[in-house]
């Protein structure tokens, strides 16, 4: 599941470099066709032990040579990089021809922490190739791990002893809401089939093993039940957010024939567990493995080689409208910024931050630790997890406890019990933890938006985009000593901005929290505050909040094209007023366009008094005299016998209202 999944990706990366062809004599031809057998279909232990017991009795010295790279190969798939560097060397004594024998060697000695030795063979390698991409990688590796030599870190790792044991024991998962179950994969012999070897790896088939934690600690693992645990091999579970669903990975494997890795699903039932189902992602000779899913359920991520990535085994994901729906999306492709030539596996998604394992960016070597965040702009930044969590070795599966920085993860560093083996974290120093919550509602109506896209943006000059789900929420992440302001969009309504959030000064973790109200533009919207000189179409002063209010809205819905509609109320003849509003609106028109809105944007429209204003339950509520649906009409106004009532009624009719036209604007 971890090498042994990153093998399986590998059967059809590799030529058997023609060695048939130079075969001198029956006997070697037939053991290296048995050896290229094993190899293709994904033996690389066994086949690896094969291919060194041919190699030292060819003759030829390109046959030779091509062996020894093959068994390096091969050890390498199966997680051996000590003998791995010993062929590959042995193949460059043997002058094998190809560029990658350098590039091995390389990615080898980085393992086994030798950068003299990184560098040698990179010179090597850039002579031939001087563009190798993979090389350069290797070159940045070096400067990684010389940048943060001296580097000191906050967390505590310690071996788990009573999780590991002589076999691989990796990719562990929590299993309970108090993190007090603890599921992981295991290829220990008391498992499932346990006389049937899993021939990438040479160790038993891995099963899935349950840990309970009591008063005393750690119990001893025990194995899931048949339903789960079967003669193939499965690992790799997770949960949803309820821990009421399972995910994990099954691999079949049947003798000479190439069979891949699906993803299956599974409910408790009970002490034991339900038949699983598989998602069927990806064809059954091709590999999808290691689901992740978002903290809504409604995203998973997952390993695959299917076709369109960028290396043997990249992450990608799908979704689903509800948990309670499995009709998963077509897999996309998480992209080159996550994705490599090499291997990207183990993802884990923790808030907006996924975590993941690759071989193909700058590492200490082998698989290592990762993070990613969401740019802004649709694409990930992603960073190495550094010391204590990445080593020369294999390093990869990490967990966390909901937000603490306390967890596990999966390594085949030095001083392990056997194989990979299982570490836990923690941290003693306090982290600083700063977040924007909020939720987008429709502001008449009070109700929660889905589909709405809210950017913040930083004083740090970053930009963040999140889109609300159905219950309309949002959540960021924020750094320290930053301003922020967020602004909601969703078609149909006004955009929506926040005040300043700021984290400037604040020392301790904290949470944010706002609310945004979405006007919709379905109606006219009235602009209120809008003032004129008595009979005149002359802005007043105390106008200017409110025009650059207007000016502000323009500019947060740049695509909107709108009529600017000005009312007066009903004294003075029909002909005065239309002529007057319809001045007043060009007035407002015109300040907007001297202060930067396009005029193709706007268009003036008086309405003089023909359309008087209806109550609304707010003007209702504000005046008692008038009722909610009331029309302010001239015959109403007249029977008013309180003359200052009166003057109310026509100061409600005099208004500035906006209506969004198209929202087409280029």
């Amino acid at each position: 599941m971890n090498k042994t999944y990153a093998t399986i990706l590998a059967r059809n990366a590799i030529a058997c470099c023609l060695l048939l062809i130079f075969a001198a004599s029956c006997g070697i031809n037939r053991r290296l066709k048995r050896a290229d057998a094993v190899y293709e279909a994904g033996g690389y232990d066994k086949s690896a032990k094969l291919y060194r017991k041919i190699a030292p009795k060819v003759k030829e010295r390109p046959l030779k040579a091509a062996v020894y790279f093959k068994a390096g190969e091969a050890y390498r798939l199966s997680g051996n990089p000590q003998p791995a560097m010993r062929s590959y060397e042995q193949a460059v004594r043997s002058r094998y021809s190809e560029a990658t024998v350098y590039l091995r060697c390389a990615e080898m000695a980085l393992m086994l922490e030798d950068t003299l030795k990184v560098r040698k063979h990179l010179k090597s390698l850039f002579e031939l190739e001087p563009n190798n991409r993979q090389g350069f990688i290797l070159q940045q590796s070096c400067s990684l791990i010389a940048s943060r030599k001296k580097t000191k870190t906050p967390y505590k790792v310690e071996n788990m002893k009573v999780f590991n044991s002589r076999s691989h024991d990796f990719a562990p998962a929590f299993a309970s809401s108090d993190y007090e179950t603890l599921l992981f994969t295991s290829s220990r012999k008391e498992g499932k089939g346990k006389t049937r070897v899993y021939e990438a790896t040479g160790q038993k088939t891995a099963d899935i093993y349950r840990a309970v934690l009591s008063k005393t600690g750690w119990n001893a693992p025990t194995p899931l039940d048949d339903a789960v645990n079967t003669r193939d091999e499965e690992g790799a579970p997770t949960f949803n957010s309820a821990f009421t669903v399972m995910y994990f990975t099954r691999c079949r494997q049947e003798k000479g024939e190439k069979y891949g890795c699906e993803i299956m699903m599974t409910k408790p039932h009970g002490d034991s567990w339900n038949e699983p189902e598989g998602l069927k992602i990806a064809p059954d000779s091709l590999v999808a493995a290691h689901p992740a899913l978002s903290d809504d359920g409604l995203t998973m991520y997952f390993s695959s080689n299917i076709f369109g990535g960028y290396g043997a085994a990249d992450l990608w994901k799908i979704n689903r409208g509800s948990e309670e729906d499995n009709l998963w999306s077509d897999p996309v492709n998480l992209g080159p910024q996550i994705n490599t030539p090499g291997n990207e596996m183990f993802p884990f998604v923790r808030r907006d931050t996924l975590y993941f394992a690759s071989n193909g960016h700058p590492g200490y070597g082998g698989l290592d630790i990762y993070k990613a965040f969401p740019d802004g702009n649709g694409g990930w930044r992603v960073e190495n997890l550094g010391k204590p969590f990445n080593s020369p070795a294999d390093d990869f599966a990490i967990i966390f406890e909901a937000n603490t920085e306390n967890g596990f993860f999966s390594s085949r560093r030095k001083g392990g019990r056997g194989g990979d083996d299982i570490y836990s974290f923690s941290q003693d120093i306090p982290v600083t933890e700063y977040a924007l919550e909020g939720v987008v509602r429709d502001a008449r109506r009070n109700m929660r938006l889905s589909r709405v896209e809210v950017v913040l943006n930083g004083s740090d000059g970053s930009t963040l985009k999140r889109t609300t789900e159905k219950d309309g929420a949002f959540r960021f992440r924020l750094s320290k000593d930053t301003e922020y302001r967020a602004v909601a969009r969703r078609k149909g309504y006004f955009a929506g901005k926040s005040g300043i959030v700021s984290t400037v000064g604040v020392k301790d973790s904290k949470t944010f929290s706002i609310n945004l109200g979405l006007i919709p533009y379905t109606e006219t919207v009235e602009i209120p505050n809008i003032f004129f000189e008595f009979g005149k179409a002359d802005l007043s002063k105390e106008s200017t909040a409110a025009l650059d209010n207007l000016i502000n809205l323009m500019n947060d819905n740049p695509k909107i094209i709108i009529s600017l509609i000005a009312h007066t109320d009903n004294r003075g003849t029909d002909a005065a007023n239309m002529n007057l509003s319809q001045r007043r609106a060009q007035a407002v028109v015109d300040y907007l366009a001297l202060n930067g809105i396009d005029d193709e944007r706007m268009q003036a429209t008086g309405m003089g008094e023909s359309q008087p204003r209806k109550i609304t339950a707010d003007i209702a509520k504000k005046y008692p005299f008038l009722k909610q649906g009331q029309i302010l009409s001239e015959a109403f106004i007249n029977a008013l016998k309180n003359n200052s009532d009166k003057e109310t009624c026509h100061s409600l009719n005099r208004r500035t209202e906006i209506k969004v036209l198209s929202e087409n604007y280029e």
